[in-house]
């Protein structure tokens, strides 16, 4: 690399070539004042506030956009560079209100600091300051005080650049200039709350901070996000025992300085007065308060009475740290003698998530760097948003970005191509399309073949000429990627699908990376919270690994591999599950169907639940003991990629709750085992021992093994809906902004979700009598409706229906039918507006 050495204020700096004035004196040490450049953008040169005085050229320049040159000799602090940055900030202060006693950047401002450093102790303009009425809503979290905004565009070009999703722009010109939502967007920003964060002045504020504290009165500890798997680190801001605010912490491996809005407004239910205080236990088929002595007693009663500990079973929650993953796993395989372990209980027993380990095989940083991304079966910017921001750097840089699944993500418009195909057939078209690249790579065409590409296309509804035109690109890329998500893993063509990516995988030689999984669920997989697998994750059937954790644990392990999630619930069916212990999980509303969890919970004599709020299956516990939220422990977690992360405790947690890994210690202790530790250090130290690689701050590398079934399933589809009736194939997908018992309880998040909605193409919404905005009934084969708002969109096929998971007043679960791969549902309009 060519580089150059020119001289600031009198020190010499050698630089790349290509480096700006600006960030050369950085490396310095000088500060240059700017408001409009950011360092993640290109540079615009805007408000002219980085002016600096350059030998032999006869004007200032923006230090921003100079490029530095060999034998350059910089001023940057002359009279001349002095008088003009009181100039602009003069300039700046003619209609700027001066209300920083009330404003929310107070105290963070960089107009304020940089007025006291650099800029005029008095202004010569006596005129009235311009006034707006204030403030003005730009979104459901987004507030605007116009007369604060210093027309720096940062907020604009974020928007364009960094998110692409253009929510702010600028409008009209001159004295008129200001900055405005976009009139007709479909839908809200899902990084609005990055533009509060660069805003260099108060023009910008949070809805949900506005006016509830000031930085010096907050204390920020650091910590990561638990919403979706990604894990973006944090920092919380608490006040008086209060969260009330959530900001990035600069990770530039991970979610570098940015957010998504479901991690800056979503933290809220923290605080929520909804929040288990003390145990309860059933008394007379009433849940009452009770002391933790009478609900660890009953419990441990109830334990000692089973006399096979194959009948009791554990359900996990991916909310649970490291540490507590591994005490839950401790405690039920060593004292209580049971292998019944999963956190998996939104998997389908037509899909492929119970085959595979979720997670990534390449790091989210590499993302970036690819030539070409299959992204199958996943709104990637509904669930894992951040990751997004990654392949958007990558599709910048010429990326192709490629999608195929039964519903067309928000980010459709960068694909390079978008194969919209019928639900249940992912897998025939990418078991055609591994053929089609096989076959360009020089293996023999059809090897493996389960579904022949004219055969896919017809199935599908793609045309056989889009997808040559993907295997073309995937073919000649030279830094490919594969994801997979949810909606196509867990979907009737998930074994399909896997097998065909796993083919892929190894024609390619490019990693392949299942999105799957919210919270630290790739952390309680390393902790060993499965049925077949102990901490490592080492086989459970793994005689050497078995007889390592005996030693260090001091007793035996059982041997016998245990129920996964749906076995459990079908064990429990059965009646075969006496104990059901559920940490940090609401199975009613995650199980795929809610018949199955009814049944399964009809068949359980005794249920116990720890949990933040009173869920749907909190209400039918026996015993509900109340737990503490990721902002109230400490410990560690793990993210998709494998990242390992610590967590600290921000505030105290609610009355008598208590961390799940006190509770099983206490359980324990009852039980006459002893298993506790005086640090959540002394636990990971023990994980250290038996997961290769753990540490704070590394990545694990996903464990090696085959990522698809062994053999093709054919695919199914089932008879198309006849001419001129209502019958719909009902898809479900996670979306970003939902009404869980969580996210529910925090007011930004219930603004931006707004109702649930109900996606159907132009074409079914015109036969069916249905507009855009219409209250509808979606009805199942079980004779179950839920009531929805109706969203006409061309995201979805025809002869489909998209309803979102995770809200609690239309939950999609209660249409699905336990033993029907497909659901077939009914729409009917019920009321116009």
């Amino acid at each position: 690399m060519e580089e150059l050495t020119l001289t600031i204020d009198g020190k010499s700096v050698t630089v790349p070539k290509g480096t700006t004035v600006y960030q050369a004196a950085r490396r310095l040490g000088i500060e240059i004042p700017i408001f409009c450049y950011h360092d993640r953008m290109p540079p615009l040169g805007a408000c002219r506030m980085c002016l600096v005085q350059v030998e032999r050229m006869p004007r200032l320049q923006t230090a921003c956009t100079l490029e530095a040159q060999d034998g350059m000799v910089v001023h940057t602090d002359t009279p001349e560079v002095r008088q003009a940055r009181e100039g602009i900030l003069e300039f700046l202060l003619i209609n700027h209100p001066l209300d920083c006693p009330i404003c929310d950047k107070g105290g963070e401002c960089p107009l304020q600091d940089f007025t006291f450093r650099y800029g005029p102790g008095r202004s010569r303009f006596v005129e009235q300051k311009r006034d707006f009425p204030k403030p003005l809503p730009l979104s459901p979290v987004l507030m605007l005080d116009r007369e604060r905004c210093i027309l720096c565009w940062r907020c604009v070009r974020f928007c364009e650049i960094v998110s692409g999703d253009d929510a702010l722009e600028g409008f009209d010109r001159g004295f008129l200039s200001q900055i405005h939502a976009v009139p007709g967007k479909a839908g809200p920003s899902k990084f609005i709350g990055n533009t509060i964060m660069i805003c260099p002045v108060g023009a910008l504020t949070s809805r949900t901070y506005r006016f509830r504290s000031r930085p010096w009165d907050n204390s920020s500890t650091s910590s990561a996000c638990m919403h979706c798997g990604l894990g973006c680190s944090i920092e919380l801001d608490v006040r008086s025992n209060e969260v009330v605010r959530v900001r990035p912490r600069e990770n530039p491996s991970l979610n570098d300085i940015w957010l998504c809005d479901l991690g800056w407004f979503g933290y809220d239910f923290v605080n929520h007065p909804d929040r288990l205080v003390a145990p309860l236990v059933r008394r007379d088929g009433v849940l009452e308060e009770a002391s933790w002595e009478e609900a660890l007693d009953l419990i441990c009663g109830k334990l000692r009475e089973v006399r096979d500990p194959r009948r009791v079973a554990v359900l996990a929650g991916a909310h649970l740290t490291n540490e507590e993953g591994y005490l839950l796993q401790k405690f039920f395989r060593k004292v209580v003698g049971t292998n019944n372990l999963d956190f998996r209980l939104d998997a389908t027993p037509w899909g492929a998530s119970l085959e595979v380990p979720w997670g990534m095989e390449c790091a989210v940083r590499d993302v970036e760097g690819a030539d070409a991304i299959l992204l199958v079966g996943s709104d990637v910017t509904e669930e894992y948003p951040i990751l997004w921001l990654r392949m958007k750097k990558a599709v910048d840089g010429g990326a192709a970005l490629l999608l195929l699944g039964p519903k067309e993500p928000e980010v459709a418009r960068f694909a390079r191509t978008s194969l919209l195909v019928r639900a249940g057939q992912e897998g025939a078209v990418l078991d055609a399309l591994a053929d089609l690249v096989l076959g360009r790579r020089g293996t023999p065409e059809g090897q493996g073949r389960a579904v022949a590409p004219e055969e896919a296309a017809r199935a599908s509804g793609v045309e056989v000429d889009a997808l040559e035109a993907v295997a073309r690109i995937l073919s000649e890329a030279k830094r490919p990627l594969l994801f997979v998500g949810r909606m196509t893993v867990d979907g009737p063509g998930g074994r399909l699908a896997l097998k065909a990516l796993n083919r892929l995988r190894t024609s390619l030689e490019a990693p392949l990376n299942i999105l799957r999984g919210r919270g630290n669920a790739r952390g309680l997989a390393l902790a060993g919270l499965l049925p077949d697998r102990l901490p490592g994750p080492a086989p459970l059937v793994d005689a050497e690994a078995r007889a390592r954790l005996e030693r260090l644990w001091g007793g035996p392990v059982p041997p016998a591999r245990g129920h996964t999630a749906l076995e459990m619930l079908e064990a429990c069916r059965r009646g075969e599950v006496e104990v059901l212990y559920v940490a940090g999980a609401d199975p009613a509303m995650e199980v795929f169907s809610r018949r199955v969890w009814e049944e399964a919970r009809a068949g359980v004599r005794f249920l116990v639940v720890t949990s933040l709020f009173p869920t749907e299956t909190a209400r039918q516990a026996d015993v509900v003991l109340p737990a503490l939220s990721f902002a109230e422990k400490e410990g560690t977690v793990t993210n998709l990629e494998g990242l390992v992360q610590r967590i600290s405790r921000a505030r105290r947690g609610p009355g008598q709750a208590r961390s799940d890994g006190e509770i099983v210690a206490a359980l324990a202790w009852r039980l006459g085992h002893v298993l506790e530790y005086g640090s959540w250090e002394e636990v990971f130290a023990e994980m250290e021992e038996l997961v290769p690689g753990l540490a704070v701050g590394a990545r694990l590398p996903l464990r090696e093994e085959s990522r698809g079934a062994e053999e093709p399933v054919p695919p199914s589809l089932p008879s198309a809906p006849p001419e001129g009736e209502d019958h719909l194939l009902l898809v479900t997908g996670d979306v970003l902004f939902d009404r869980t018992d969580v996210t529910g309880r925090c007011a930004g998040i219930t603004a931006l979700a707004g109702t649930a909605s109900v996606s159907l193409n132009p074409a079914d919404a015109s036969r069916l009598g249905v507009r855009d905005g219409d209250l509808v009934a979606v009805s199942g084969e079980g004779r179950r409706e839920v009531l929805v708002m109706a969203r006409v969109s061309t995201a979805v096929p025809p002869g489909h229906a998209f309803l979102p998971l995770g809200f609690w007043e239309a939950p999609a679960n209660i249409l699905v039918l336990p033993d029907r791969p497909y659901t077939v549902v009914r729409v009917r309009a019920l009321e116009r507006v």
